[in-house]
């Protein structure tokens, strides 16, 4: 029997392809770290070359980028290590390149959402096995092994955090969370409260405070009519879980308020620090930075950035759990980039939101906009390649979806 393969068939694989190069990757990020960073690095690589080889490109993000890039080298030569600037000054280039991806796909909404069904699904049926070898003890894939040879996984009150294939659990709370949104809103098939009930039960399963957070604000703003019955669904869900584990009710409730002092109340942590040093080089009026991979990224802690010691930062308790970065990405911008180069970058990202017309296809991209950064002020969600993946590569299909009357039917998006 033979297989016919038709262009479409090829096309869509195609586009495609990044998302299947990544999500590949993340698979592996806690065993054979190699392979995920050549899975990143071809998925970006591929990318680029398809915006330019398709020479479809957005001329107001076009116009936005070209004054940022000889900011961002100047940020790279102006780098403590030339090897730190160019490590760091790459991850920049990630959420441009992947705007400029999405609108080179833009036509093809139908598609993406297929897939975000196809992967929610996916990471629920793993993460149900996940959960039966959890119980049975076994030591599974995504583990990883501390220095000291200890086994570990990441739990909150006991509870072990879903993680799916992507082994975070923070990025598996934020693509159901994302998930559920574009499904509510544009997908009109039989099984539409299944996949709903799956994202949900997915973003509970993550035990992700910042996802958590994020959610509840968007519902009260955007959602509140059908509020509660979405509130109804994850209570549920809680509750199944707490029935299951009743001892860990009080742990549970101890973690969300360290988690409230840490982030929230309280200012004796790393990003708390990274803050202050931001507003005071803000006061300085420090106009093109200290240099790319100085402050905040991963490649300032790879390669021994001194700037740390001459703002006498102070990394508190979490010293000793040898972050890669601090965790906040506002100060990693206008620290390393100045005021110029920094307005110059957050103008790049957010130029999709610069529109004259606000309808329901605006609301779902503002939306998308506001989970990823609320989730970037406590991390660096901004330089991940996942969770633009989940996120900032929609937005254009979804404006080109209204525009150009895709019908949507009992078998999805069309």
């Amino acid at each position: 029997m033979k297989l016919k393969v038709t262009k479409k068939a090829v096309s869509q694989f195609l586009i495609l392809l990044p998302f299947l190069l990544i999500f590949t990757g993340s698979v592996f990020q806690n065993t054979y770290k190699i392979i995920t960073t050549l899975c990143k690095l071809a998925g970006f690589s591929y990318m680029i070359f398809y915006v330019i080889s398709s020479g479809k490109v957005n001329k107001n993000l076009i116009y936005v980028t070209i004054p940022f890039i000889p900011l961002l080298v100047y940020g790279v030569l102006n780098s403590f290590s030339i090897k730190a600037g160019i490590a760091d000054g790459l991850r920049y280039l990630f959420p441009i390149v992947i705007l400029h991806y999405g609108y080179a796909i833009k036509e093809h909404f139908g598609l993406l959402l297929k897939f975000v069904i196809a992967f929610v699904v996916l990471n629920f049926l793993v993460q149900i096995v996940n959960y039966a070898n959890w119980l049975r003890g076994v030591n599974q894939w995504f583990y990883y092994t501390t220095e000291d040879g200890f086994i570990h996984f990441n739990q909150t009150a006991g509870i072990m955090r879903a993680t799916g294939t992507v082994v975070f659990f923070g990025f598996f709370g934020f693509f159901n969370m994302i998930a559920f949104f574009l499904i509510n809103k544009f997908y009109q098939g039989p099984y539409k409260r299944i996949f709903l009930g799956i994202s949900l039960f997915g973003l509970a399963a993550s035990l992700s405070y910042k996802a958590f957070g994020a959610f509840f604000i968007v519902l009260i703003i955007y959602y509140y009519k059908h509020i509660y019955k979405v509130l109804a669904s994850i209570l549920i869900l809680l509750l199944a879980i707490f029935i299951s584990f009743p001892d860990k009710i009080n742990t549970f409730g101890e973690d969300i308020i360290l988690r409230l002092s840490l982030y929230v109340t309280k200012g004796d942590s790393a990003r708390s620090e990274s803050y202050r040093v931001m507003f005071n080089e803000i006061a300085d009026f420090n106009l093109f930075g200290r240099g790319v991979g100085v402050f905040g990224g991963p490649a300032s802690t790879d390669y021994g950035s001194t700037f740390y010691k001459l703002v006498s930062f102070n990394w508190y308790d979490t010293k000793w759990l040898n972050l890669a970065t601090t965790y906040t990405y506002l100060p990693h911008i206008f620290v390393e980039l100045g005021l110029v180069g920094g307005f110059s970058y957050l103008l790049i990202l957010i130029t999709p939101l610069l529109r004259k017309k606000i309808n329901q296809k605006y609301i779902i991209v503002a939306v998308i906009y506001f989970c990823l950064c609320f989730d970037m002020l406590f991390s660096f969600s901004l330089n991940n390649l996942e969770y633009l993946l989940f996120s900032l590569v929609f937005v254009y299909p979804i404006y080109y979806y209204e525009n150009n009357n895709f019908k949507v039917t009992n078998k999805g998006v069309e």
